[in-house]
């Protein structure tokens, strides 16, 4: 009985630090994000010149066919 109330109360704590751990890396995660400065999305034209739409439009997306699975 003893061996197994000693069990309980380790895997209670590695539990419990695990639970706390999580909780202080988003709370910090959080506050990070708070801290940064965020930033204005600039215009296509601003960033890669006059003749980037015209660039733009001449992409095309090629579609990429299934591979078999065996």
């Amino acid at each position: 009985m003893f061996t197994f109330i000693s069990f309980t109360e380790v895997v209670g704590a590695i539990f419990i630090s695990f639970a706390v751990a999580l909780t202080l890396q988003w709370i910090g995660l959080v506050w990070l994000m708070r801290l940064m400065p965020a930033r204005q999305v600039e215009s296509l034209e601003k960033v890669a010149g006059p003749g980037a739409q015209r660039k733009l439009s001449e992409l095309s997306v090629v579609r990429r066919e299934r591979k078999n699975a065996a």
